[in-house]
């Protein structure tokens, strides 16, 4: 399943979804990433606050991961051809 990104408020949304769908609660998954139940609930509430490495662990814990993908305006474009090929 995809959820593409826009704004931090849809990250939020998705994270406390996914979280939910994974029958896992905040302390729960705080304990796993081995930080207290309110960081996890801050995260949850704005995202803009946390580290890409951090995120990245959550992302994993939950068993999803991130896919960065050009819009599809900018698929053919020569910027999107030659960004695509430094990854």
């Amino acid at each position: 399943m995809e959820y593409p990104l826009l704004t931090p408020a849809q990250l939020a949304n998705h994270l406390r979804s996914l979280r939910k769908a994974r029958n896992l609660t905040q302390a729960q998954l705080g304990a796993k990433l081995g930080v207290e139940q309110a960081r996890i609930g801050k995260i949850e509430r704005d995202p803009g606050n946390v580290s890409v490495g951090q995120l990245m662990e959550i992302l994993a814990l939950l068993n999803v991961r991130i896919v960065l993908q050009a819009p599809e305006s900018a698929r053919g474009s020569t910027v999107a051809r030659k960004k695509s090929t430094v990854w």
